[in-house]
């Protein structure tokens, strides 16, 4: 994403303020059976916080959103993989021995 307010804008400091800025941010989702994005209203707020020009907030809400999406992402494979092995552990009623004398 090319935005120019950004690209022309002198950083030293470069592009870590983003990461900051999802870190920080990342402690506003809810979580319940399974944590949730990061609110919309947290990013507007944090923008807003910053002092953040329109294309500012506009370029950080979009890394934010992304690393976001691929955390959450990633979230729901590890459970995914997690219920596979414990369904795999698990014993099936099929799968009982016999009991002795009973068939």
């Amino acid at each position: 994403m090319d935005v120019p307010a950004i690209r022309d804008k002198p950083n030293p400091h470069g592009f870590g303020w983003v990461w900051e800025a999802y870190i920080e941010l990342s402690t506003c989702r809810t979580i319940g059976m399974a944590p949730g994005p990061i609110p919309w209203t947290a990013l507007r707020l944090y923008a807003k916080d910053l002092g953040l020009t329109a294309d500012e907030a506009y370029f950080m809400t979009g890394v934010v959103r992304h690393l976001d999406r691929l955390w959450l992402r990633k979230i729901q494979e590890k459970s995914e993989m997690t219920a596979k092995k414990g369904k795999s552990h698990t014993r099936t009623p099929t799968s009982r021995p016999a009991a002795r004398g009973h068939r």
